[in-house]
């Protein structure tokens, strides 16, 4: 009886010292604070895990919020890299500068916006001019039938339609590409404003009439990315993740950012440089996204 206690003290001490010495190693773990694009978060969140393999003695600390949300954290001196799937506006530039900042910016892949609709719903194609009609204010198309086809169970044929909120990065690249001068930059008041990637496409694979837009990356049998075409007079084009980044021919597709305070070194030089590497486009390739560089990851 007092062997089994001695074992049983032994075992729990030894699990004791265990547990103190992982918490020890985590909390001498070198932290990258990364913040910014949630069109991102799928890529950076495999980057951040694949990277604990490579350098276990830093900790990299992901969290979302959008691409304006990453840079003005970059531009306060809140994180070491803002997540962006947008180039820096004038505004946050003079920002930077005020605040003595110099954001230097790293293109660490592609990311397509996808058109989502209903995996039920019978539309197979659009143009940018009806996708300007759709989102656009002003724009006249609100039914199903102003496209030529009968929404599966909507009530009037009534388009629900479905937007990233406004600090999202692609948010910000859809107004400029789609909606543009013709509807005075201004989206519909009535759209439904989605939190994330993740939630608009749920929404729309929830919802018959809805149509949002949205990373690629998120795509799930629930939903369907509609054929696109920028001019009408064009073949419409379907988006390839596998394609490099200066072969692909699908039209909404945009480089992926992150931005750091100056030119990197130390840990944040070693990560970034990692995920540029063969290994870190690998990692991106297997996730619907389209690398800086084509590569055999076999």
């Amino acid at each position: 009886m007092d062997k089994m206690r001695f074992n049983l003290i032994s075992i729990g001490t030894l699990f004791v010292c265990l547990l103190s010495t992982s918490l020890l190693v985590q909390a001498q773990r070198i932290p990258i604070q990364n913040r910014g694009s949630d069109s991102m978060a799928i890529a950076v969140s495999a980057w951040s895990e694949a990277y604990r393999k490579i350098d276990p003695e830093v900790g990299i600390a992901v969290s979302g919020g959008g691409s304006g949300t990453g840079i003005a954290a970059l531009i306060n001196g809140l994180v070491d890299i803002a997540n962006a799937s947008r180039p820096l506006t004038t505004k946050e530039r003079m920002l930077a500068k005020k605040e003595q900042r110099d954001p230097m910016e790293h293109i660490v892949g592609y990311d397509a916006v996808a058109i989502y609709l209903h995996r039920d719903n019978p539309l197979k194609a659009l143009s940018f001019t009806q996708l300007g009609g759709l989102f656009g204010r002003g724009g006249a198309t609100t039914k199903w039938t102003d496209l030529g086809i009968e929404g599966p169970g909507c009530k009037d044929q009534k388009i629900i339609l479905v937007s990233r909120q406004s600090s999202s990065g692609t948010y910000a690249y859809f107004r400029k590409k789609i909606i543009g001068e013709k509807y005075r930059n201004k989206y519909k008041p009535e759209i439904l404003s989605t939190q994330s990637s993740k939630d608009l496409v749920e929404l729309v694979g929830n919802t018959p009439c809805a149509i949002g837009y949205s990373s690629y990356a998120y795509h799930t049998l629930e939903v369907k990315a509609v054929c696109l075409l920028q001019q009408e007079t064009e073949s419409c084009l379907k988006y390839a993740a596998e394609s490099a980044s200066g072969e692909t021919t699908y039209p909404l597709i945009r480089p992926l950012y992150m931005y750091t305070d100056g030119e990197p070194d130390g840990k944040i030089k070693a990560y970034i440089n990692w995920v540029l590497s063969k290994e870190g486009r690998c990692v991106l390739s297997g996730l619907n996204y389209t690398p800086v560089q084509k590569e055999d990851c076999q």
